[in-house]
């Protein structure tokens, strides 16, 4: 515990600001003016060109899940990976009912990130004065990886919503002790939970930071809390129980590495001089919070830094033995590092160094920003209108690895009756169907069943990478000759064919 001479009003801020930012503050609408003109440009940010890019693999899930029926959802939910974004599918399945565009697939996503950029000011609001909590939200409009999640249809940026939720309800609860701060905080966290299994490490970060709390701490009331979330969570963490192996190690997942973490830093903070920047603000932010360990509102700060540091760390540790070291598996910690950089502007404020960084950072990341908009993860909207339209009814195509099925029946839905009737050699989404080896079986029967044969392979990968698919290419070379070969972004179109 940590321990104090005087204690403050609950929730005073962890810094009081200065006397010349606290002079140059203005009027409470002038911050709220502020915020607002802050939420407008990441609205715009995040809705710009929401759907000029193809869906991506992961996006494909999303919106096969949110398009099978109720009883397959259910096996879905409880033998593959729904169970772990379970509030999100939910809220999709209802959505794609009023359309099926990017665009439209994409907007819930970029909503939650919109509405985190004023709930994050108002958790910073927590942890400093409004000049920090302003640059929290400056820095979170203007976030290149923010911004870049808030376009694509996962749970991400409503884990991150649910996230803010969860802290800001939690600093209330610990200081007021307080029933209903409590109840909100158990609601949340249970509901970030649900919305992605990984939002648990920013759980446990809390939980962490109580040590450091102001005593006596809450325990009482937060073991009842944290009981009551863990048994509820208890459906989705039994997933690691029931899933077949192949659900659970990724040996293209990597491993903590001094690449990794440079990286890691990277997607929090930006790349070149942003990244320079940003470690910077890291480091002032993180002495300013280290310089105020006498304080009362220290275990905030120390709250802050376990939010920012120990998903990651944890991750690294189990990554030893079982490679999940994702960069988007610790994007929840995201707002904590960003809320550390606003802390170092005000650690930085001679001169006003700290918020010139703050305003060259925003300005340098608007140009990462712009390159994501048209550079597509995965651009399997170019594959498959190449395949749709150039194929012939009854061709055959064969996917590496199978379950990227999912991407060719998207965008073939969308083409509707103009589309051609083709042999699919992939099994549905968690479903049956024929298969790479059925294709080699069929090929062998009659090899010129088939005037065209497609093959699409992602990941920059070979077909021969895959199992069967050396034997697949083999018997396709011997029947057609070498295959025409069609790159797009991530994704490969073989044509076999006359």
């Amino acid at each position: 515990m940590t321990e104090v001479s005087a204690k403050p009003r609950a929730c005073e801020p962890i810094f009081a600001e200065s006397p010349a930012l606290a002079a140059d503050r203005g009027p409470r609408r002038r911050a709220i003016l502020v915020l607002t003109l802050l939420t407008l440009a990441g609205a715009w940010l995040r809705l710009w060109h929401l759907g000029s890019k193809s869906l991506w693999l992961d996006e494909g899930a999303t919106v096969a899940l949110a398009r099978t029926s109720w009883p397959h959802f259910a096996w879905v939910w409880w033998h593959g990976e729904a169970s772990l974004q379970t509030i999100y599918f939910l809220l999709m399945r209802g959505w794609v009912q009023a359309g099926l565009s990017e665009t439209w697939l994409r907007l819930p996503a970029a909503l939650f990130g919109i509405a985190s950029i004023p709930l994050l000011y108002a958790v910073a609001r927590k942890f400093a004065g409004t000049s920090v909590a302003l640059a929290a939200a400056a820095l979170l409009t203007f976030s290149p990886t923010h911004v870049d999640f808030s376009q694509e249809a996962r749970s991400y940026t409503l884990g991150i919503l649910l996230v803010l939720a969860a802290t800001y309800f939690f600093v209330l609860a610990v200081e007021r002790d307080r029933p209903r701060d409590w109840a909100l905080w158990t609601i949340c966290g249970m509901a970030a939970f649900y919305t992605h299994d990984f939002t648990a490490l920013v759980l446990g970060a809390q939980a962490a930071a109580l040590f450091f709390g102001p005593s006596p701490a809450p325990w009482r009331r937060f073991l009842v809390c944290a009981a009551i979330i863990f048994f509820a969570a208890i459906p989705g963490l039994t997933y690691i129980f029931r899933a077949p192996p192949e659900n659970l190690h990724f040996t293209w997942m990597p491993r903590p590495s001094a690449r990794e973490i440079r990286h890691l830093a990277m997607f929090f903070g930006g790349g070149g001089v942003k990244a320079a920047i940003a470690l910077l603000l890291w480091i002032a932010g993180a002495i300013a919070i280290l310089r105020k360990r006498r304080e009362y509102a220290f275990w905030r700060g120390v709250l802050l830094l376990l939010w920012a540091i120990l998903p990651a760390t944890i991750l690294g540790l189990i990554s030893l033995r079982e490679p999940l070291f994702l960069q988007r598996y610790m994007v929840f910690s995201l707002p904590a590092t960003v809320l550390l950089a606003a802390m170092g502007m005000d650690g930085l404020r001679k001169w006003r160094l700290g918020l010139l960084l703050v305003v060259a950072l925003c300005a340098f990341s608007l140009s990462s920003i712009a390159k994501q908009y048209s550079r597509p993860r995965e651009d399997w909207r170019g594959a498959s209108h190449l395949v749709l339209v150039s194929a012939s009814p009854g061709d055959a195509v064969v996917f590496f690895p199978f379950y990227t099925r999912n991407m060719l029946d998207y965008y073939r839905d969308r083409y509707g009756a103009s589309a051609p009737l083709l042999r699919i050699f992939a099994p549905g989404f968690y479903s049956g169907g024929e298969d790479a080896r059925n294709l080699r079986i069929a090929l062998d029967r009659n090899p010129h069943q088939f005037r065209q044969v497609w093959v699409l392979v992602a990941r920059k990968k070979r077909m021969q990478d895959f199992e069967e698919g050396a034997a697949v290419a083999e018997r396709l070379q011997s029947i057609f000759g070498a295959p025409a070969e069609h790159k797009f972004a991530d994704v490969t179109v073989l044509q076999f064919g006359r």
